[in-house]
């Protein structure tokens, strides 16, 4: 596991659980669209798909608000053009779970009438990153008729996104000087607070946050180590097949022991599953089933 990647999945747990809360979500989306002060909490409805179990693909934040806009966000670390691409994904798997839950038939005569998509990406690495980009751009050098815009959020500012940002530059450098230690998280809190980074956030959720942050770089140390182990065994016995089966068992183990672990500190359902990036139905059936 690489030293980045510990880092990353830090960063996009703190975005996942930040904006699990339905008032941070009215706030961002005030914050995109300032011209609408009507907006209120009961018009948000999160919509991020749900990953179950390891593989399944997932997004970082997905809503829509009062049924007339979705609202797709990730949040990125490091630059990748294949972001775009990423994007079309969320895209057809939002408006598909959007129609089966409203009961719409795409096969009726008369068009369906959805809500307009929009495409945010927070970025907060240190790389060049455009105002926008489109997948017609990336992926096809222009050509063809399917295309869709992201709209890059870089900037530290006043905004939620923007303190967000902050955030994780400040996580960068305490990270730089205390690696994975409850050192760096809880430095790194203190700072953002002092910035205004986050700070209701993370006055409130201090301890949750930590816990989940220290889980996590528990849970990256012991997968390592599970790889090399696993890589050391295959070499003993002159197999190279099987290495992969063998890292997600060990991951799925992981995930299941922190489960565990953040249910016995108090942590709720919800907020293992968010953090650990699972189902609640995963989280609930691991543990269930060990209870009885």
């Amino acid at each position: 596991m690489t030293e980045t990647t510990t880092k990353r999945n830090a960063k996009d747990s703190v975005f996942v659980d930040l904006f699990s809360d339905e008032s941070y979500v009215l706030r961002l989306y005030k914050d995109l669209h300032p011209e609408d002060k009507d907006a209120k909490i009961e018009d948000i409805e999160i919509r991020t798909l749900e990953s179950t179990f390891v593989n399944a693909r997932y997004n970082d934040l997905g809503f829509v608000v009062r049924d007339r806009l979705v609202l797709l966000v990730e949040a990125q670390s490091s630059w990748s053009e294949n972001i775009p691409l990423r994007m079309f994904f969320y895209v057809c798997d939002t408006y598909r779970r959007y129609i089966d839950d409203r009961k719409m038939n795409e096969y009726r005569k008369e068009a369906l009438k959805l809500p307009p998509a929009e495409l945010y990406v927070v970025y907060s690495g240190p790389d060049e990153a455009p105002e926008r980009f489109s997948l017609k751009e990336i992926c096809f050098d222009g050509l063809g008729s399917l295309d869709l815009e992201v709209k890059v959020l870089k900037e530290i500012d006043g905004t939620i996104q923007g303190e967000y940002i902050g955030f994780c530059k400040e996580f960068n450098e305490q990270w730089k000087k205390r690696g994975n230690s409850v050192e760096c998280i809880q430095e790194t809190i203190q700072i953002c607070i002092e910035k205004g980074y986050l700070a209701d956030y993370l006055q409130t959720r201090r301890n949750e946050v930590i816990t989940m942050v220290q889980k996590l770089f528990d849970e990256e140390t012991q997968r390592a180590k599970y790889y090399e182990l696993v890589k050391e065994e295959s070499r003993e016995e002159g197999r190279t097949e099987g290495i992969e089966i063998g890292i997600e068992k060990g991951r799925l183990e992981t995930l299941k022991e922190n489960a565990a672990n953040m249910r016995a500190e108090g942590l709720d359902d919800e907020t293992i599953a968010r953090f650990l990036r699972v189902a609640v139905a995963d989280v609930r059936i691991w543990l269930d089933s060990n209870e009885n």
